[in-house]
């Protein structure tokens, strides 16, 4: 009996071992799966946002159509597995260095293509039905008649830069593992490729994300376009490790705290060349999507075809970032423990009355009572907290408990209820504080690129609501290239919109390093 128990208690030794050197292994090498076999993912055929026929029974679709968003072929939900069976979804990944080959789609054009070989308008050439042929890789659109006339190779179209080819794609197959391990990525064989890896948030305000990579996967590799987990991109970023040295591009689909989480992971990881990025809001706020051009929300309807155009034409700029350092001090209210930790700001830091508002907003929305959300919503509950604050303030007397040294130099503050630090001009979902706290004889401009940070003070929450519609403007505090604060209480603090309390301590803010970003001409 004792040799019994003690060959268990060797066994699940042995076992727990086997199992942490595992996971260790796993997060040590950052292993990456891929898919092994081609398989169709069907989506609701009402994000085509146009009639599509049937690819199997060839019948108009109706409201539970299915549509593949790899290779774009439609179905009924009856004619799912036939489909399978007859249709071959596009390769994701591919171990022959042949050159590629089409992959085509019989009908469901897109609307207003023209064909790529007589070129007449295709919607006006036939009647309703499956008509036609299009690649899913390079988007080319041909006649049925002038289909035995184009080559057979694909050169990728108009976006070949952004797309990963399958052929580049080196993944082996590992005993016992149902998919791929992804070894690296092989330059494509044209000299000005720059792939496009697409990150979305599902979890960003208007919650819009798993419908936006469903139209990026019909353009791209499927493989690129990816979904944030809950532990955060580090899984998608690991495609940009494998492409570098090669520079690429990163579509960030979300709102602001998902840019700032993104570029956080890409700094740790010294990524190098740092990847260029541009955004698609999702988010309630969208300030960086605003100073950059992208939009203070996404569309109600995205062609991926012109945004990927929009990225072809952007502008390739710098954006400062911004460390601050939190140090706790000896202050008469005691710290349970002593803090010190790194945030990294790219849009702006605050604290007092703003935050406090965005503070009691996150808490609703990780409420579980909170199931419904939108940008409307979301809004509506900013302007709760924000009303809440202007019968029952929390943050009067801030001048009384902060202190604050921009370059070394004390500032003596006015009475406040917040003070914000702007890296851009774009604060509380579009406002620009710097430009309307500007004097007739004033000629200090702001730039996200130079260095500089923008400090401004706020009176109130009712003060807020004015700025909101123009009719008042903040208390210009100064413009430094360092700053600090010094807080003698708990308060409450923001950076890009995501919120905490912040105990007593002492805050310096430094410029460390630039993120490098694509503005929309």
């Amino acid at each position: 009996m004792i040799e019994w128990t003690f060959s268990l208690a060797t066994g699940i030794i042995v076992l727990t071992l086997t199992i942490w050197y595992l996971v260790r292994y796993l997060l040590i090498h950052d292993v990456v799966y891929i898919q092994g076999r081609p398989r169709h993912s069907w989506k609701s055929s009402k994000l085509l946002d146009r009639g599509c026929y049937c690819s199997v029974c060839e019948i108009l679709l109706v409201s539970t159509g299915r549509f593949c968003d790899n290779c774009g072929i439609c179905s009924h939900p009856e004619c799912i597995k036939s489909a399978e069976k007859q249709f071959k979804c596009k390769e994701k990944h591919s171990k022959d260095d042949r050159p590629s080959k089409h992959k085509w789609t019989r009908g469901n054009l897109p609307l207003n293509c023209t064909c790529s070989i007589c070129g007449v308008d295709m919607d006006s050439s036939h009647g309703p039905g499956l008509h036609g042929f299009r690649c899913c890789w390079c988007q080319m659109s041909v006649h049925t008649a002038c289909f035995p006339r184009i080559s057979e190779d694909c050169d990728f179209g108009e976006f070949r830069d952004f797309i990963i080819p399958p052929t580049s794609i080196d993944a082996v197959r590992r005993r016992g593992v149902a998919k791929l391990l992804l070894k690296g990525v092989k330059p494509a064989p044209w000299t000005t490729w720059k792939p496009l890896i697409v990150i979305a948030n599902i979890k960003s305000g208007s919650s819009r994300a798993d419908d936006i990579l469903s139209l990026f996967r019909g353009v791209l590799n499927p493989l690129q376009v990816t979904e944030m987990s809950r532990a955060g991109p580090q899984d998608a970023l690991q495609w940009i490790v494998r492409i570098s040295p090669k520079p690429c591009r990163v579509l960030i689909a979300g709102g602001d705290g998902t840019i700032g989480w993104v570029l956080n992971t890409l700094f740790s990881m010294a990524v190098d060349p740092f990847p260029e990025i541009c955004i698609l809001p999702l988010g309630t706020g969208n300030d960086l999507s605003r100073v950059l051009n992208w939009g203070a929300e996404a569309p109600d309807s995205i062609d991926p075809i012109d945004f990927l155009r929009q990225i072809q034409s952007a502008e390739v700029t710098k954006l400062d970032r911004w460390v601050l350092e939190i140090a706790g001090t000896t202050s008469r209210i005691p710290l349970k423990r002593p803090l010190r930790r790194n945030v990294s700001m790219y849009n702006y830091f605050s604290i007092g009355v703003d935050a406090q508002v965005t503070l009691n907003f996150h808490r609703a929305r990780e409420s579980q009572f909170y199931m419904l959300s939108s940008r409307l919503i979301n809004k509506i509950l900013y302007l709760c907290f924000g009303t809440h604050q202007v019968v029952q303030p929390d943050c009067v007397g801030l001048e009384k408990v902060i202190e604050l040294w921009l370059d070394d130099k004390k500032i003596d503050l006015p009475e406040l209820q917040s003070v914000v630090f702007l890296n851009i001009d774009s604060w509380g979902a579009g406002v620009k504080l710097w430009e309307m706290g500007r004097d007739d004889d004033s000629t200090a401009r702001s730039s996200f690129c130079d260095g500089i940070i923008e400090v401004l003070g706020i009176v109130s929450s009712f003060h807020i609501a004015q700025l909101q519609v123009g009719l008042n403007k903040p208390i210009r505090l100064g413009q430094a290239h360092s700053a600090r604060l010094r807080i003698s209480r708990a308060c409450p603090v923001q950076v890009d919109g995501e919120p905490w309390v912040q105990t007593p301590c002492e805050i310096s803010i430094q410029c460390t390093g630039q993120a490098t970003v694509l503005k929309r001409k």
